[in-house]
């Protein structure tokens, strides 16, 4: 039995022997930032007077109206787009801010949504093994200055964010930027996300090889690219390097 183990083990590291760098999307992913952003929202809400609404939903909302705002045009701080998708979700709720109204507001809350998000249960485990024998890198359209409130972010000795780019995922220049930094073929390379769009269809077109977290047990979109991997959660990405 122990050498029949043993060469199931062997077999499985000789199979993901081609893996020399893993790249990860850091919100949602390694983090809860539905918690943390709800927790955010109901901040916001408080401020405008509309602390009876449900703020996950809100956030939802808001994190779909910021998310089409930051698409439509070339790069600028996650935070400004962020004003702008709070104005198309409030707007229409009646809530009026003067102009720096918006901007301040979206800093509460995507300030206390990267401040307060913390680890899915099985990731910390996860990530220690994991950069005990690889390089490890997130990607992140978060501004460098609120992922760097993020406690979860000092496990990583590499990160990239859109802003040092100028880009946001899923633009191939943020993916490769993300190459050059780590001095690695991108076959060689195993994005790690739960985003279809930003990730999955970032990253493969590139050459990357993708894992798919599909926490929410979504099904692949009609003109996503199939992932190598699918994984419930973090745990079935560890299993592969055990």
């Amino acid at each position: 039995m122990a050498r029949a183990l043993l060469r199931v083990q062997q077999k499985r590291e000789e199979a993901m022997n081609w893996v020399k760098a893993i790249t990860f999307d850091f919100w949602g992913t390694l983090v809860d930032v539905d918690t943390s952003g709800a927790l955010g929202m109901a901040k916001v809400l408080a401020k405008v007077g509309l602390q009876d609404l449900d703020p996950r939903e809100l956030y939802f909302r808001w994190d779909a109206a910021t998310v089409r705002r930051y698409r439509s045009d070339s790069w600028r701080p996650y935070v400004e787009w962020s004003a702008l998708g709070l104005k198309d979700v409030l707007g229409p709720l009646g809530v009026a801010q003067p102009e720096p109204g918006w901007p301040a507001l979206a800093e509460l809350l995507v300030s206390t949504m990267t401040s307060e998000a913390k680890p899915h249960p099985e990731v910390p485990n996860v990530i220690a093994a994991l950069k005990k024998r690889l390089p490890l890198m997130p990607i992140t359209n978060m501004d460098t200055r609120l992922f760097e409130l993020n406690p979860f972010r000092p496990a990583f000795d590499l990160a990239l964010t859109a802003e040092e780019v100028g880009a946001f995922k899923p633009s191939a220049f943020i993916f490769s930027a993300a190459i050059e930094r780590l001095g690695v073929e991108p076959s060689s390379i195993l994005h790690v996300s739960l985003a279809q769009f930003a990730d999955l269809e970032g990253a493969m077109p590139l050459g990357m090889k993708v894992a798919w977290i599909n926490r929410g047990r979504e099904e692949l979109g009609p003109f996503t690219p199939k992932p190598m991997f699918e994984f419930p959660d973090l745990s079935g990405l560890g299993a592969l390097f055990e």
